[in-house]
C-alpha cells in the first residue's frame, strides 16, 4: 500500500483542530503502548460542545435502545431510522482501542486535515470511529481512503 490511509476533513477551525490533534496524538500514544481503555480521562480533551456529539444514555434508554434492535427484524436493523444513535463515548475509544492499525496522527494542508492510520491487515475496524471523532469537533468528513478501493466521499 502506498502512504497511509486516512480520513479528510474541512478543518476551518484553528482551536478546534488543535484539540483533534490533542486527543489524537493522546489516542496514538495509549495505543501504542498498550495502555488505550474507554475511562473517564478522555473527556477532558473534549470540551461541551464535541462531548454533546454523542450519545449518553440513561441504564433505562439503552436498555430501551436494545428491547427495540432487537425486536426488529435484521434486514431493518439498518434502515429504520429510530433505532439510529450517535456514538457512545466509551465506544469511541474502545473502536481506537480495538482498530487493527497504527494511528499515525493528524496532518493538515491548508483547511483540509487527515487523520492518518496504516491498517495492520483487512478488516481492520473500519473508519468509522476516526470519522465520528473529526465530526465531533465540528469537522466535515469529505474524503476517506480506507485501503481497501479508491478514495471516496462518505
Amino acid at each position: 500500500m502506498a502512504g497511509n490511509c486516512y480520513v479528510e476533513f474541512r478543518a476551518d477551525d484553528e482551536g478546534r483542530f488543535a484539540r483533534l490533534v490533542a486527543v489524537v496524538d493522546a489516542l496514538r500514544a495509549d495505543k501504542q503502548a498498550g495502555v488505550l481503555t474507554p475511562g473517564p480521562k478522555w473527556r477532558a480533551y473534549f470540551d461541551e460542545r464535541a462531548l454533546a456529539h454523542f450519545w449518553w444514555p440513561t441504564a433505562a434508554e439503552a436498555e430501551e435502545h436494545a428491547r427495540r434492535w432487537f425486536a426488529t427484524p435484521v434486514p431493518e436493523r439498518f434502515t429504520d431510522p429510530s433505532l439510529v444513535t450517535p456514538w457512545e463515548f466509551d465506544s469511541l475509544i474502545d473502536a481506537f482501542a480495538n482498530g487493527e492499525y497504527e494511528l499515525v496522527g493528524v496532518r493538515r494542508s491548508g483547511e483540509h486535515g487527515r487523520i492518518e492510520f496504516c491498517p495492520y491487515a483487512f478488516p481492520y475496524g473500519g473508519t468509522g470511529c476516526m470519522q465520528a471523532l473529526a465530526e465531533a469537533f465540528g469537522f466535515e468528513v469529505l474524503e476517506i481512503d480506507d485501503g481497501s478501493q479508491p478514495p471516496y466521499a462518505p
